[in-house]
Order: C-alpha cells, then structure tokens, then sequence
C-alpha cells in the first residue's frame, strides 16, 4: 500500500519520537465511506500507527484514497472478555499523500479486533457521521493490528 506515514503523522503532530507502525492483510470484507460501496477495490490491508501522545490511527486504502479512524490507546477495553474496543473521535478520507482532514467529536464510533480462533482475526471499525456510514471489516490470517506486547488476550472463566 502507499499510505505515507508522513501524511498522518502531519495532522496528528505526535510530540516525541517516531510512530510506531504495524500492518497486517487480509481479506475485506467491507469498505464503505460516506455510504458509498468500495468493498471491491479495498487492498485487505490494515495500517495500526501508534504516536507518542497515545493517539492510535487505524487506516485503510482501496488503492487511490485512505480511509482512517483516530483513536486513543486510553479508550482500549476488553468486550465480553475476548474483544479489544477503541472508542473512534475522528475519520477521515482522502487521496494517498495528502494531509487528512479529520472530522471531530464522532459519537459512538469504534474500531475493534478479536482474538484470532480458527487462525482467523477480524478487524471492524464502523463510524456514523451526518447520517452516513463509514465502515471496513478486514478478516486477516490470525495476525492483529497490534504487536504481540500490545495484546489484550482473553480471558476464559470456569463454569
């Protein structure tokens, strides 16, 4: 994928050091933006950019443009002991190489992951804004957009 890092790394201005970058691919299953159908032109690819102020980028391209949801590691939790959640503020969408313009204060959005079964993971981020859907699922080989020091494994309780 071309995505630049420099580009995201423009509007979100970390303050120290180099973002920490991890990318997986896989299969999408689903890619929309501003309720438009892109699912058969997305690459499969998953980009997870860390930034020294805890702000987390989850970006996805289908070739010509990126679609990213902006997060902060603050905002992980674990869902029914074996989904790690991410409360989104903000997506963007725009051509490869330019600066995204994100869009702010977005309710209830998220960006999520599972733990890998059946050497499976998905990745799911959903977004509503102005009554219209932004939205990719990428299902990957088992591999997470995190590394392995970053993962949240579930946990498994007794009957």
């Amino acid at each position: 994928m071309a995505l630049t890092t420099g580009a995201v790394g423009a509007s979100v201005k970390p303050k120290d050091g180099p973002p920490e970058i991890w990318t997986v691919k896989g299969e999408c299953k689903r890619l929309i933006v501003r309720n438009e159908k892109l699912t058969s032109s997305c690459t499969g690819e998953v980009t997870r950019t860390k930034f020294s102020d805890g702000t987390i980028t989850f970006s996805f391209s289908d070739g010509r443009n990126w679609l990213i949801f902006r997060t902060k590691e603050a905002s992980a939790r674990l869902w029914q002991n074996y989904k790690t959640i991410l409360a989104v503020d903000g997506v963007a969408f725009g051509a490869i190489g330019s600066e995204p313009g994100f869009i702010a204060k977005v309710a209830g959005a998220s960006c999520s992951y599972g733990a890998p079964y059946l050497r499976q993971a998905d990745v799911n981020c959903t977004a509503l804004v102005n009554f219209e859907m932004w939205a990719v699922i990428i299902e990957t080989d088992g591999h997470l957009p995190v590394p392995d020091s970053e993962y949240i494994p579930p946990t498994l309780s007794a009957p």
